[in-house]
């Protein structure tokens, strides 16, 4: 995997806990991060990320993003979504900047 550069766009399929995401934003000084969730769970996180220009929650499944094509340099996969990434794939590759990488994310263990 290649690191995250400052001028990245990134997908998340889910809305990673408070201290990852934060940290990744403040990695992305130029770019940007989208991280999808449900209704409740982007209500939940909005005012948690609210000091964060870059960080944008989305209410969308993860297999119909309301984004234009080629829109990301990195899609992030977590764990829970690895079993149905066939299903995925097409909506990922129309997401998927020329020269972008899919990330798939190990389960933490803590």
């Amino acid at each position: 995997m290649k690191a995250y550069r400052a001028d990245d766009r990134v997908l998340l399929l889910a809305i990673p806990a408070e201290q990852e995401l934060a940290a990744l934003a403040r990695i992305l000084i130029r770019g940007s991060v989208v991280a999808l969730g449900t209704a409740d769970e982007v209500s939940a996180a909005r005012s948690r990320f609210a000091e964060f220009d870059n960080i944008m929650l989305l209410d969308a499944p993860p297999d119909h993003v309301p984004w234009r094509a080629a829109a990301f340099t990195k899609i992030v996969v977590p764990h829970q979504y690895e079993r149905i990434l066939p299903y995925l794939s097409r909506e990922l590759d129309r997401l998927l900047a020329p020269d972008g990488e899919i990330i798939h994310k190990v389960a933490s263990l803590s």
